[in-house]
């Protein structure tokens, strides 16, 4: 005659397993769900400004404007405070391809709508990815500060929508962009310096070229602020010549 308590075991077992897969099942779905909806998510703070037709020669006077800043600040060869303000920059961003055409290599295909966010200490660098997969906001948050006399970025986060994404596959592409460039003649960043690099700690340029007038100058300082950068620049040569 069958044992009635070892059936009994055998069926609540059973019972058990079939619940375990189940809830296992639905965990594993939910967790798919969650991640594919924050892979989708918009963060509220990603606002891609918009230049219509009719405000495209302000958004080219106000370029116009700041290169002039700049210019002078370098023709007067004493050290000057320079500031970046997000908005501007942002509505440049949109409309750069329609008032200066050959920006549109500094920013790859697959990314369209970018924007830059200032914040206390940190930039967020953003944009919508429109490659192979999914479209999503693909966002860069880092710290940028001064170390040692020479600016450094930490990469603090990478996300898609809401989504952290670990920061190795991001450098396989940037070395595959870098790669790229460097085969035409056009790094990334000035004096060949490697974007991957900079990632990881290495200093950035410190001593960069300008054109009106020509010659070089040097970054003293930066300081990020909600909303704007500041930066502390000193012509250290210029091209007598001309």
């Amino acid at each position: 005659m069958p044992d009635m308590s070892e059936s009994g075991r055998f069926v609540k077992t059973g019972r058990w397993l079939r619940w375990g897969g189940a809830i296992a099942a639905t965990s594993i779905v939910a967790a798919g769900l969650v991640g594919w909806a924050l892979y989708r998510h918009i963060p509220a703070w990603y606002q891609p400004a918009y230049v219509p037709a009719e405000e495209e020669q302000d958004a080219r006077d106000a370029l116009g404007a700041a290169f002039t800043a700049l210019s002078r600040g370098m023709g007067e060869g004493q050290p000057f405070d320079y500031v970046v303000r997000q908005d501007a920059l942002n509505r440049w961003l949109v409309a750069r391809e329609r008032i200066w055409p050959a920006s549109k290599r500094w920013i790859p295909d697959q990314i369209r709508d970018p924007v830059v966010a200032f914040r206390q200490d940190e930039v967020v660098v953003a944009g919508t990815w429109c490659g192979p997969g999914p479209r999503t906001v693909v966002s860069i948050r880092s710290r940028l500060e001064m170390v040692d006399g020479a600016p450094r970025i930490e990469v603090l986060s990478v996300r898609c929508g809401s989504l952290p994404v670990p920061l190795a596959p991001i450098k396989t592409q940037l070395a595959r962009l870098e790669r790229d460039r460097s085969e035409r003649g056009r790094s990334l960043l000035p004096d060949g310096t490697s974007i991957v690099a900079a990632t990881e700690g290495a200093p950035l340029p410190r001593d960069l070229p300008w054109s009106q007038p020509r010659g070089r100058f040097r970054i003293e300082g930066l300081q990020l602020v909600p909303g704007e950068l500041r930066v502390r620049l000193r012509p250290i040569e210029r091209d007598r010549s001309r």
